[in-house]
């Protein structure tokens, strides 16, 4: 496809370089968006079980997307092990003569592995993962430690508060020179509004990242009834509107997720599928 090397040319709206670090691990997140109160830090709240998740989807531009994710609690904090894929394949490689048929293809990569723990104290959460990251671009390579801070405060009635800080650290070289980690800055509030039959879950939060230079809000609701989730998003920045639908069941052990984002930019439709395991 030759518009893909159109996609690696914009790296914060592709996904690809450092850039893959705040793409969406699951459906959940491609859905609700970057929402402090769930998932500080990068994981997500263990369940009284160890719990094995894995996702699978595409990215703007033909990006696949890949998470699996490991949580367990002991002794009162919940651990975590993580590992994302992000790439794109069959990018053309043409000389400066002008042809029909490009000389070579390659592709591109992004992969991070994850670790981390988070624990509650006097109804505050906070939690710390470590991040290894690499980078590849045609014969190029890059790697580096990535940090990634969260805090939760639970209030009254449903009203948690929480912020985080993610992807601090330092890349090696890429050719001449380090790429720079996309270092976010989240906060933001969600209330739960909890009835006899359902819950309905309202998320706001704002984002920074380094990189890009944007400030992007989040808008997301999340309704659940019996086994059954609902979820509706809405993020919108300086020159991009994104809306995004998606829909859960909980089979006990079993979760399945499903995602799917529109952009006013029109170039594809993210979609994300996400399975969840309750261990015994």
């Amino acid at each position: 496809m030759k518009l893909k090397l159109f996609f690696l040319l914009l790296f914060p709206l592709s996904g690809m370089g450092t850039q893959f670090l705040v793409l969406p691990l699951n459906a959940t997140e491609l859905t609700l968006g970057n929402h402090p109160t769930i998932s500080p830090a990068l994981f997500t709240e263990n369940r009284g079980h160890p719990d094995l998740s894995m996702s699978r989807g595409n990215w703007f531009g033909d990006v696949s997307l890949t998470h699996l994710g490991y949580t367990q609690k002991l002794n009162g904090k919940t651990f975590y092990l993580g590992a994302k894929y992000t790439g794109l394949s069959d990018l053309e490689f043409r000389g400066t003569v002008p042809q029909d048929e490009a000389l070579s293809t390659f592709s591109t990569y992004g992969v991070a592995m994850d670790a981390g723990l988070s624990f509650f104290k006097n109804k505050q959460k906070f939690s710390l993962s470590l991040s290894y990251i690499s980078i590849g671009l045609y014969t190029g390579s890059s790697s580096g430690i990535g940090l990634n801070i969260g805090y939760v405060s639970v209030l009254r009635n449903g009203l948690k508060i929480g912020a985080s800080i993610q992807n601090l650290g330092k890349m090696s070289k890429l050719l001449y020179e380090s790429p720079s980690l996309p270092t976010r800055i989240s906060g933001g509030v969600s209330k739960a509004f909890n009835f006899k039959d359902f819950k309905n879950t309202i998320y706001f939060s704002g984002e920074w990242n380094q990189s890009s230079s944007t400030n992007k809000l989040n808008i997301g609701n999340k309704f659940n009834w019996n086994r059954i989730s609902l979820m509706g998003g809405l993020s919108t920045s300086k020159n991009v509107v994104e809306y995004s639908a998606g829909f859960g069941i909980n089979l006990n052990r079993y979760q399945i997720t499903y995602g799917i984002r529109f952009g006013s930019q029109n170039l594809g439709v993210p979609q994300i599928i996400s399975f969840q395991l309750k261990l015994p």
